[in-house]
């Protein structure tokens, strides 16, 4: 049998060959014409093609990239963050001093005005912005925590207490260890209770609530008493009447406002029992806080500090600190932007 194959088209015979042999040729000729006919025609356009990609794996030096343009990014939008509230706070602070200089009329006030420089206002830190801002949402608006060091409160023996067989079993947490037969305090605790707590006082002050120091102690009289007198505030160093919190409008005559922080430089009484104030203002629900010694009960204090309350340079400084605390408060409120 010979036969020659065209290179393009069908196939072709020549010369004489077996019938079986000519029907197969033939059907894979058409076979063939069918194949290039439907590959010719367009696809439907629902038939979608499926391309796979292969995962981009990333080198440490595009990562590295990435991270830079990330990080520059932020600190683009601080900076304008930034920029705003210092614009905010001189445009608060000229409005402020014009203010000043409109309703008071002294020379002096407008002068001083005019000499604090805006642009200087401005250029502060950030940490300083507060001053245009609600104070809660900052822990230490006032400034508290630079009033005193813990070596303070060591130098002024705040750290000792009294003897081990008195310890009350909740000042447990608050006690170091025991030093030739007496209790010692952790001035580490002690120094952040006494920063919250003044922090919370600076902040009564600062809204224009009334401030009682409550003290029992004769040896202490005096000291309450001016620390409340320099701070403009109210005092009550002598024997506590049962009905002042309690029974208030009868023992006055007439309706009375309750202070809305008392200050309890001492939670005994000479007798060396809980002092009734603790428990008055407890019912009546008026904030406390309290030197809390190794023998006194904290539960009902508020804000309980763990310290000596019996050395007079203990209670002298914390008449201090409490006495400037309320005057940071009352400062900032005249100075307040609205």
């Amino acid at each position: 049998m010979e036969y020659e194959a065209a290179v393009k088209g069908p196939l072709k015979l020549k010369g004489t060959a077996n019938k079986d042999i000519q029907k197969k040729l033939k059907k894979k000729n058409k076979e063939k014409v069918k194949n290039e006919g439907e590959s010719s025609k367009p696809k439907e356009p629902n038939e979608t093609q499926v391309s796979y990609k292969q995962p981009v794996v990333k080198t440490k030096a595009q990562l590295k990239f990435e991270q830079m343009k990330e990080e520059q990014q932020k600190k683009r939008i601080l900076e304008k963050a930034s920029k705003t509230h210092k614009q905010r706070f001189k445009w608060n602070a000229a409005r402020y001093f014009t203010q000043t200089c409109s309703i008071n009329s002294d020379a002096s006030l407008c002068q001083n005005a005019a000499s604090l420089k805006v642009d200087q206002l401005a250029d502060i830190k950030e940490s300083e912005l507060k001053e245009i801002s609600d104070p809660l949402k900052f822990p230490d608006y006032f400034g508290v925590r630079k009033l005193f060091r813990i070596k303070d409160l060591f130098d002024a023996r705040i750290h000792y207490g009294h003897k081990d067989g008195t310890l009350d079993p909740n000042m447990k947490p608050y006690i170091f260890g025991s030093r030739l037969g007496h209790l010692i305090f952790d001035l580490d605790k002690t120094a952040e209770m006494l920063q919250d707590a003044l922090n919370f006082t600076a902040h009564i002050a600062y809204r224009g609530g009334i401030i009682l120091f409550v003290s029992h102690c004769p040896q202490h009289t005096l000291t309450v008493e001016n620390a409340a007198k320099q701070a403009g505030e109210y005092a009550h160093a002598r024997e506590w009447d049962f009905h002042i919190f309690t029974n208030s409008e009868k023992v006055y005559n007439g309706v009375t406002r309750l202070p809305d922080l008392v200050i309890l430089l001492s939670t005994l009484n000479p007798q060396m029992q809980e002092h009734t104030a603790v428990k008055d203002a407890a019912k009546m629900c008026i904030p406390t806080i309290g030197i809390v010694d190794s023998n006194s009960n904290p539960n009902l204090i508020t804000y309980p500090i763990p310290g000596n309350d019996d050395s007079p340079a203990a209670v002298q400084l914390y008449c201090n600190l409490f006495r400037d605390a309320i005057l940071l408060g009352k400062s900032k409120k005249p100075m307040e932007v609205y």
